[in-house]
């Protein structure tokens, strides 16, 4: 445990270290994890563990005030923080303001490696602490005379050290200024390319001497494009200069107009076209999604884990064409649904609020219930609820009540997903809180490319410029939150749910990718006919994505069972 939280921590701080994490997860539950072998002395928790909670709320908010720091577009260094007294002593720090200021502890702010105006800003807060002010909060700039010299941003407060004393704690950020956040600064002064480069060696601590030297120009030139860049931002002296272009930088930062576009444009938003709601009593919200003919055939679609209640455009088509009306709520925690009353409540909730949709759409005697992936579930509680008014059932890629055997044929990942959501939700909590972190850095196609490797016939999907939109508003679905929906529908699918499977005898059609490789084909196939005479069909040229894959004859297979007796 102590390993798995250690690189927790790390991830925190460094994305990169993710796969060291998940390396850590997978020892921690496995004793084989090849052969799905749960460790001996895993603990076993029903819910989430108190203990492993306190340290996830902790890495979210360390998180948070990260990603505000990286909202400037600006890359930021790992914090340093000190605790300074009202007389200008450093009282105490951690080890990265040591490393940073070669040894900090038991000196004065005079004696840190910091430029003449950075003391000066300090010693300026401090004394209006010594004053009696108690209520201090402020962000300044600082120039620390490291070779080269680096740039931060200093988070400033008044906090109690003891004895009724305030002291001051700074939360230092030293960052590298982005070629982005250049461009801006040049368009809002209105400088000159020329001048913009020589603002550039400015911010990043060069003197006159080493631009002119980079730049192959003359000192004087430079110092006379440093008076012109002065004049045009309106500022006595370079300190305030630098001022400035941190506040401005600030400002483009928060409104994104400084971010690469690929983050603008990748806002992991659930989409809202052809989305309703419902509002219920206790002040809950479902959300739920509507297609195809709105007189026409009502199928109810219980939406997968990574794939959402979302379709292709060819099969709203085709839904339209074929006189099924498609409507697809979400469950709670997913998308724009409320989490239910009580997290233990989830399976019960989710299924009441499908209950009660049927009902305010007075959708009559013949649903037609369809499930996708992890749906299945959820698809056979709502079945068994109201058996007088289904017609049938279609499973589309579904899974089934997992056993041992199951999980030994899954993906190293799912494996691990799997496990810990039966034995040790904490840990998913814990793998999808560090996990959204990278992601969300390192984009959502780094996501797909990662998820989707072991199979090369869904790999492809992510590349298809039709598939992939509808992947990616999947994963913001089942994000759109935060994790709770990884915790507790992943819970879900590893409850047992066989007894309410075999209680539900509508007819069914089972259609499933030969090529999945989280649920083999052949289980589906094994279990099906164990209790059943129900249809399965085995799609020869489909995996996961079966949904996306074969949408003529995903539609087909809706249209058949509508015309069930």
């Amino acid at each position: 445990m102590l390993d798995l939280l250690d690189q927790a921590y790390t991830v925190s701080e460094d994305s990169t270290q993710l796969d060291a994490l998940l390396e850590s997860a997978s020892s921690y539950l496995f004793e084989d994890q090849k052969n799905a072998v749960i460790a001996k002395n895993l603990p076993h928790y029903a819910d989430l563990d108190p203990h492993l909670e306190s340290h996830i709320s902790r890495l979210e908010d360390f998180i948070e005030r990260r990603a505000d720091d990286e909202k400037l577009g600006l890359t930021i260094g790992h914090h340093a923080q000190m605790i300074i007294a009202a007389n200008g002593r450093v009282l105490t720090s951690n080890d990265r303001a040591k490393d940073l200021f070669k040894g900090v502890t038991d000196v004065f702010v005079d004696n840190l490696p910091l430029s003449h105006d950075s003391v000066t800003a300090l010693r300026e807060i401090t004394r209006e602490i010594a004053a009696g002010v108690q209520a201090l909060e402020r962000v300044i700039y600082l120039q620390v005379e490291t070779d080269p010299p680096q740039s931060a941003f200093g988070y400033c407060r008044a906090i109690p050290i003891g004895d009724d004393k305030t002291g001051l704690h700074i939360s230092l950020s030293y960052f590298d200024w982005s070629p982005a956040i250049f461009t801006s600064l040049q368009s809002a002064l209105g400088l000159s390319d020329s001048e913009g480069r020589v603002l550039q060696g400015i911010l990043v601590g060069q003197s006159h001497k080493e631009i002119a030297l980079k730049r192959n120009r003359s000192v004087d030139t430079i110092k006379t494009q440093a008076k012109a860049i002065l004049r045009k931002a309106r500022c006595a002296k370079m300190n305030e200069l630098v001022h400035l272009c941190t506040s401005i930088a600030y400002v483009i930062g928060l409104s994104d107009k400084a971010l690469p576009a690929a983050m603008i444009t990748e806002a992991w938003i659930t989409p809202r076209q052809g989305l309703h709601t419902l509002s219920f009593e206790d002040g809950r919200t479902m959300a739920y999604y509507e297609y195809g003919d709105p007189k026409g055939h009502p199928v109810l679609f219980m939406h997968g884990f990574f794939q959402g209640p979302f379709f292709l455009d060819e099969m709203k088509r085709d839904f339209m064409k074929n006189g099924l009306r498609v409507i697809a709520p979400s469950r709670p925690y997913f998308g724009y649904t409320s989490a239910p009353p009580a997290s233990t409540s989830f399976d019960a909730t989710a299924c009441d609020d499908a209950d009660r949709l049927v009902r305010h759409l007075g959708l009559g005697d013949n649903i037609l219930i369809a499930a996708h992936h992890a749906g299945a579930n959820h698809a056979f509680r709502l079945a068994k609820l109201i058996e007088n008014q289904v017609q049938g059932m279609v499973m589309i890629g579904a899974g089934i009540p997992l056993t041992s055997e199951h999980i030994r044929f899954m993906t190293k990942q799912a494996k691990m997903l799997s496990v810990a959501s039966r034995h040790a939700p904490s840990v998913v909590k814990l793998i999808a809180t560090m996990g959204m972190k990278t992601y969300r850095k390192k984009g959502m196609k780094a996501f797909l490319e990662d998820h989707y490797a072991p199979s090369e016939i869904d790999h492809v999907c992510t590349h298809n410029p039709t598939m992939q939109p509808r992947i990616c508003e999947g994963m913001f679905h089942l994000v759109q939150q935060g994790v709770d929906a990884f915790v507790y529908d992943g819970r879900s699918q590893l409850s047992d749910w066989g007894d309410v499977i075999k209680a539900v005898n509508c007819r069914q059609t089972w259609i499933h990718g030969r090529h999945c490789h989280i649920m083999g084909a052949h289980f589906i196939e094994d279990y099906v006919r164990s209790y059943s005479n129900h249809t399965v069909k085995i799609f020869e040229d489909a995996g996961y994505n079966i949904l996306f894959q074969s949408p003529k004859r995903v539609v087909q297979s809706l249209r058949d069972a509508a015309d069930w007796t």
